[in-house]
């Protein structure tokens, strides 16, 4: 596994002590130290949103503090971007949000074919998930 992309639910559930799931996130996180791990910046600023909501300011610290160095992040493209918006407007109205279909788009422009996820919508389109 060379590169592996990074959504938004796997660095909420890195931050979520609570979330049943998180030892595995963190397991999985350790385990992919000599990836090369990339996400895009519609990620960060929904992760950065979030993480602020649920778990304050700290919360948001420890996302740019600990977690976003090990992540290459991205830019999209402003082609990518209206491919996304054309998928988003045609999925509506399915659950799938904006930013998953900015990601699966990435990842098709980018040839990233593994995703670091907690979120259904990854694996119906054929994506890899881990863990």
């Amino acid at each position: 596994m060379s590169r592996v992309f990074v959504d938004t639910s796997a660095l909420l559930t890195l931050l979520d002590r609570a979330d049943p799931r998180h030892v595995a996130a963190r397991t999985c996180f350790f385990e992919l130290a000599d990836a090369d791990l990339v996400t895009h910046g519609y990620v960060v600023a929904e992760a950065l949103a979030v993480a602020r909501r649920r778990f304050g300011v700290d919360g948001a610290i420890a996302l740019i503090d600990d977690l976003l160095p090990a992540i290459d992040v991205l830019v999209v493209e402003p082609a990518a971007h209206a491919a996304a918006m054309s998928r988003y407007r045609d999925s509506l109205p399915s659950g799938t949000s904006f930013v998953d279909q900015v990601s699966l788009e990435f990842m098709t422009r980018e040839a990233v074919d593994t995703a670091f996820v907690f979120d259904a919508d990854f694996t119906t389109v054929g994506i890899h998930v881990i863990p």
